[in-house]
């Protein structure tokens, strides 16, 4: 299986900033992200230079300050994050997922409509 960049909690909610911003410094991800300064602005600077580490995030100083940008799309990092859910959880078939799910939740009429058609476009994209 190939090794897929895995996130902690806090490494998701500072990418989660940095994809909506686009870029961002350390001071503004943690005044975004942890207003009440749940967390020091020193841990905040660790994570987002480990996240540059992992390739994750993209470093550049301009003068004395560090903007970060995503080098890697939230859409890949959802797809990378549920491949090794999936795998690990239900030995990567999405099939059993999907069924799991639909098993283990009360779905309303307008949830289940809405994976009908959700299967129905797929099916026709095939």
């Amino acid at each position: 299986m190939k090794k897929t960049k895995l996130f902690s909690e806090t490494e998701w909610q500072i990418l989660k900033i940095i994809w909506k911003r686009k870029t961002a410094t350390v001071k503004e991800v943690w005044q975004e992200g942890y207003p009440n300064k749940e967390k020091a602005y020193t841990t905040i600077q660790t994570y987002m230079d480990r996240l540059v580490q992992k390739k994750v995030l993209k470093k550049e100083k301009i003068g004395l300050v560090n903007f970060y940008k995503p080098s890697l799309s939230e859409t890949k990092a959802i797809k990378q994050a549920t491949e090794s859910f999936v795998s690990r959880a239900f030995n990567g078939s999405f099939g059993l997922l999907a069924q799991y799910l639909v098993d283990s939740r009360n779905l309303s009429k307008e949830d289940i409509d809405q994976i009908k058609e959700l299967i129905k476009k797929r099916e026709s994209q095939q």
